[in-house]
């Protein structure tokens, strides 16, 4: 095995997922056009913070008059989240030398998190792993600030609703797509997938949390009648024939 062909393993399984981030950057650089932002500014942004969460708050911050404090405030507390990813590739991430370390940090995204234990299975040196993650990071990144351009210079090509509300949700259940093994994780995801585009028009991402409860639910509604199984006879002691008793008296 080699660095080359973990590289490529990991550009192989993030390629489902670039399509949806690049979409993503379009919905993103159309915001930048719109609201009047500097587009080289708004450009750099997503090559040097590469969170769209984050950066689209800071720009409507910005956009409604507040000041550069509170937009870096309101990025930093929609991407805390990121603290908690540092928690969950610290195993993998502290075998690696301080340069890969921290290189691959900055260029780890929500859906890059979601690809590491895969290569933790597959690679298991350090050496290889990080070869794999940088193939899986590389191309999101590439993809976000890809979109990004062109959505500064094509314009709103993509519904404002269908910005965070849609797209981020479903490359999250690509992501879960490998994991499933039967009928209740198939059924969870479909529900998933159903509830979080109906969901689309609730305020602050609740349809990412409501799609999250009802497949779940749904999942766990399914997985409990299929792990008890049917009911298995009780065997009941044959009553004594009266011959044995007879015999042994």
């Amino acid at each position: 095995m080699t660095s080359r062909a973990a590289f490529a393993d990991g550009v192989r399984d993030v390629a489902g997922l670039v399509p949806g981030v690049a979409v993503f950057g379009l919905s993103y650089g159309a915001l930048i056009r719109s609201r009047g932002i500097d587009p080289i500014a708004g450009a750099v942004s997503s090559l040097i913070v590469g969170a769209g969460a984050g950066q689209t708050a800071a720009v409507e911050v910005v956009v409604a008059g507040g000041t550069v404090a509170i937009a870096v405030l309101s990025a930093l507390v929609v991407n805390a989240r990121f603290a908690l990813y540092s928690a969950a590739l610290a195993p993998m991430f502290g075998r690696f030398s301080r340069p890969w370390r921290w290189s691959l940090a900055y260029l780890v995204s929500d859906q890059t998190v979601g690809l590491y234990g895969r290569g933790q299975e597959r690679w298991t040196t350090p050496a290889l792993q990080q070869y794999y993650m940088l193939g899986v990071t590389v191309p999101m990144r590439g993809g976000w600030v890809g979109g990004t351009a062109a959505g500064i210079l094509l314009g709103p090509v993509v519904p404002d609703a269908w910005q965070i509300g849609v797209i981020v949700p479903l490359m999250f259940i690509a992501l879960a797509i490998p994991s499933i093994r039967g009928l209740p994780e198939l059924v969870a995801g479909v529900t998933g997938v159903v509830a979080v585009v109906a969901l689309k028009d609730l305020p602050l991402g609740l349809n990412i949390v409501g799609a999250a409860l009802l497949g779940m639910t749904a999942g766990l509604l399914l997985h409990g009648p299929m792990k008890a199984g049917p009911a298995l006879p009780v065997a009941t002691p044959a009553p004594a024939h009266p011959q044995d008793s007879a015999d042994s008296t």
